[in-house]
C-alpha cells in the first residue's frame, strides 16, 4: 500500500511537531507508540507491499522501535526522527504469502523502557469460497399453452431505501497528547471509505493529537451519488514543554582590592577589582559606583561617575587628600541585576 492511501493528516503533529514531541511533549505516562498505517482490519486483494507508519513518545526521547509481524521481528527503526518528544517511524514490508499477519509495534525510551504494544491486524488474498453444483438431470416438457387474454401491465418504480449516515468524534475536545475515537455506521450505501480506503459499514479509528484536525468519510449512495462527511477535533494546549524563564537576579560580587580601609600614597589612578560571579544565563556586566567625601562625611559622587565594565576590574581616577568608597553589583544576560556589594572604602594621601 503506497503512502496515498492515508491522507497527511493522519500525522499529527506530527511536524509541529510537531515539533511533535516535544510530536517534546507526549502523552504522560511513560512510553507509548500508535500505529497510523496500516488500519488496523484492512484487506488487501492480493500480496503486495505495505508501508507501516506511526508515531511514538516518551518524556526522555525515542531510541528506536520494533516492528513484529505475527510474533517475528521483522525490523527495527533506530533512533528515529522526532520532534521534541514526538518520533515518527515508517518501514516497507512484503508479507510472504497470502493470509492474515498481526502487525506490532513496540517503541524504547532513550532509557529502554518499552511502551505497550500496538496492534493493527491485515490480510492479504483471502477470499470466500463459491461452491460449484453440477446438474446432470434432463427434463424434456412438451407443453400446449393457449393464451387468449390481451395484459397490459403498469410498473411502478420503487425508490431505494434513505441511506443512513452517522460520523462523530468520541470525545470530539480533547487536551493536547490526548486521544480520541473516530467513529462512523452506515446504512443502505454502496461504499464506505476513510482514510483512502474502502470500510465496512461499521468502524472506527483511533488518533492522538496535538493539534486541531478535521477527518471526512465519503459514502458512495445506492444510485452512485457521494456525500462527503466531516468532523471536527478540537485540541486544547500543545504538546511542546514550555521552557522556564530565568528570573533569578545574580549573585552578588565582592569587593577585593584595593582592601577595605587601605590608605594609598597620593596618585592619580586606582585599580579597582571584584570577585566575578557566575549565572545560568551568564554575566552581560558590573556596575560600578564610586563615591568621596573630603573628611566630613558628606559622600557625594565622584567625578567618574557610574560605570559599567564586562570585566572583573576597571581604572578610576582619583584625587589626593580625598576618602573614597566603591560598591559593585552583576547583570546577567536576560537582563536580571544582583543586589549591590556592601561599601568598600580607600583613602588617599596628601603626598
Amino acid at each position: 500500500m503506497n503512502n496515498h492511501y492515508i491522507p497527511k493528516l493522519f500525522s499529527s503533529c506530527f511536524l509541529i511537531v510537531l515539533l511533535l514531541s516535544a510530536c517534546t511533549g507526549a502523552p504522560a505516562g511513560g512510553t507509548t507508540v500508535w500505529i497510523d498505517v496500516p488500519l488496523d482490519g484492512l484487506t488487501f486483494p492480493s500480496v503486495q507491499s505495505i508501508q507501516i507508519e506511526g508515531h511514538a513518545a516518551s518524556p526522555g526521547g525515542i531510541s528506536r522501535v520494533e516492528l513484529w509481524v505475527n510474533g517475528a521481528l521483522a525490523t527495527t527503526v533506530n533512533d528515529p526522527p522526532a520532534e521534541g518528544t514526538l518520533a515518527n517511524f515508517h518501514a516497507d514490508w512484503l508479507p510472504p504469502a497470502s493470509g492474515e499477519y498481526t502487525i506490532q509495534a513496540v517503541a524504547f525510551s532513550s532509557d529502554g523502557v518499552a511502551s505497550q504494544p500496538d496492534t493493527a491486524r491485515v490480510s492479504f488474498g483471502v477470499a470466500g469460497v463459491t461452491p460449484v453444483i453440477t446438474v446432470t438431470s434432463v427434463i424434456t416438457i412438451t407443453p400446449v399453452i393457449t393464451v387468449t387474454p390481451t395484459l397490459t401491465q403498469t410498473l411502478t418504480p420503487t425508490s431505494p431505501p434513505e441511506a443512513v449516515i452517522q460520523f462523530w468524534a468520541d470525545p470530539p475536545e480533547i487536551e493536547a497528547g490526548a486521544c480520541t475515537s473516530i467513529r462512523w455506521h452506515v446504512e443502505n450505501v454502496q461504499r464506505v471509505i476513510f482514510g483512502g480506503v474502502d470500510q465496512a459499514f461499521d468502524g472506527s479509528y483511533k488518533e492522538c493529537l496535538c493539534s486541531d484536525q478535521r477527518y471526512t468519510l465519503t459514502v458512495v449512495k445506492q444510485d452512485g451519488s457521494e456525500e462527503k462527511n466531516r468532523v471536527d477535533i478540537r485540541v486544547n494546549g500543545d504538546c511542546i514543554t514550555p521552557v522556564p524563564v530565568d528570573s533569578t537576579p545574580p549573585p552578588v560580587p565582592s569587593p577585593a582590592v584595593p582592601t577595605d580601609g587601605l590608605t594609598i600614597a597620593c596618585k592619580a589612578a586606582q585599580s579597582l577589582a571584584w570577585l566575578p560571579v557566575d549565572d545560568s544565563s551568564g554575566i552581560a556586566e558590573y556596575r560600578v559606583q564610586v563615591q568621596r567625601q573630603a573628611g566630613d562625611n558628606n559622600w557625594q559622587a565622584a567625578p567618574s561617575g557610574d560605570m559599567s565594565v564586562t570585566d572583573k576590574t576597571i581604572s578610576v581616577p582619583v584625587e589626593c587628600g580625598w576618602y573614597y568608597r566603591w560598591r559593585v553589583r552583576a547583570v546577567d544576560g536576560l537582563g536580571n541585576v544582583s543586589d549591590w556589594s556592601s561599601w568598600s572604602t580607600f583613602a588617599i594621601t596628601l603626598n
